[in-house]
């Protein structure tokens, strides 16, 4: 473990979570102007702030165990940063249950649905603890008289440790996810045609592509921790296909393939072609920073499609 020092955290705790909330933010705000064509603050909000808070989740943990192991001058020293992560995790959980209460409950429930696995992201579940809890709330029992209760499980449910998915979990929850939640909060009274959109944007289309780029960026994470993840037997997709190598040609299959079926959208094919680039050019080796790109592969493009849009209203 890296013993922590200002920069780390600072970078772990708040500036990371930002980096990566800005392509969620184009997102959102991309699949708001497609079905509504306005930019609604409140599934934006939503979507950024459950970013955010799903990442300082998983990096606070990984920070005060770092902090906690390197001794007790270490743990005065940071202390104030660790509360600085925690401040900031509780400003953002303020503006997502105000964006929420502003929302239709219908909102409520399906960013639970998709935000609930991020923020349990790295959290032991015990799935025979939770069917326990549902038997009792419901008064049923499994124990007939005269029989002693069967030993408990000790096995637990981590989310991102489940074989090969951690990076369509990703996919699913930060492309899929932002769709359904932006359009139940907006709640259209047309009926909303998911094969029509602005030009060149097709709804459908933008939620396969966006579901397809996460997925491969998180794939692409797992490319650079692939010698640490084999060693220590965590099953990621790039150690279940057994090498970087292969997983690089997987990827860019997945993005040619990407780039066939939606050509006639030029935003999407530079996405693409820019991806594939990044998934031969990052390896092992490469600063993490680096991967940030990877992160925007996506969203430097719909900025690029907004700023063209706002020059041509303002021409």
């Amino acid at each position: 473990m890296a013993t922590p020092t200002v920069s780390s955290i600072l970078d772990s705790l708040i500036l990371r979570p930002i980096v990566v909330a800005i392509n969620t933010f184009a997102l959102s705000c991309l699949f708001s102007y497609m079905i509504a064509e306005q930019l609604d603050w409140r599934p934006i909000t939503i979507w950024v702030t459950c970013d955010i808070i799903a990442i300082i989740i998983d990096h606070l943990m990984d920070q005060e165990e770092a902090v906690a192991a390197a001794g007790a001058d270490f743990v005065k020293r940071f202390t104030p940063l660790i509360n600085l992560g925690r401040a900031f995790l509780a400003l953002n959980t303020a503006a997502l249950v105000i964006a929420l209460s502003q929302c239709p409950p219908e909102t409520t429930m399906v960013t639970a649905v998709f935000a609930a696995p991020a923020f349990l992201w790295a959290t032991p579940i015990k799935p025979q603890r939770i069917g326990a809890m549902l038997k009792n709330f419901m008064g049923v029992s499994n124990v007939k008289e005269g029989e002693s209760p069967a030993p408990k499980s000790s096995g637990s449910l981590v989310i991102k440790r489940v074989p090969g998915m951690k990076a369509v979990f990703n996919g699913v929850i930060r492309g899929c996810g932002v769709f359904f939640v932006v359009n139940s909060a907006l709640q259209v009274s047309r009926p909303l045609d998911l094969v029509s959109a602005a030009p060149p944007w097709i709804i459908l289309e933008a939620i396969i592509w966006s579901t397809v780029n996460r997925t491969c960026h998180a794939v692409m994470t797992d490319v650079r921790d692939f010698h640490d993840d084999f060693k220590v037997g965590v099953p990621t997709i790039p150690v279940l296909l057994g090498s970087p190598f292969k997983t690089r040609v997987v990827l860019t299959v997945i993005q040619v393939v990407a780039m066939m079926a939606f050509r006639h959208n030029s935003y999407i094919m530079a996405s693409s072609y820019f991806a594939i680039a990044l998934v031969w050019l990052l390896g092992h080796d490469s600063p993490k920073v680096y991967f940030l790109l990877s992160v925007h592969s996506q969203s430097m493009f719909i900025f690029m499609y907004a700023f063209e849009k706002l020059a041509l209203a303002t021409s």
